[in-house]
């Protein structure tokens, strides 16, 4: 299935593309798109799929559109 992942331009250290999209097997879920992208798990923060949060076990289906957010941390 094909499934296109936004990270913005904070995870440029880690892809090479802000927006890409990959092919995953069925049953992928967040944290699957996450490795295939080459991102530190730690590093994602809040994920959404069509403007929703959705739990990083959550299971992706064919044309998602999955936006990552940056883990924050202030003092």
């Amino acid at each position: 299935m094909n499934v296109t992942i936004e990270t913005g331009r904070w995870a440029l250290r880690y892809v090479e593309k802000d927006i890409v999209c990959v092919n995953m097997p069925e049953s992928s879920t967040v944290m699957d798109a996450v490795a295939a992208i080459g991102l530190p798990s730690d590093e994602a923060g809040i994920t959404t799929i069509g403007g929703k949060a959705v739990p990083k076990d959550h299971c992706l289906s064919d044309g998602d559109f999955l936006k990552i957010y940056p883990v924050i941390i202030g003092g």
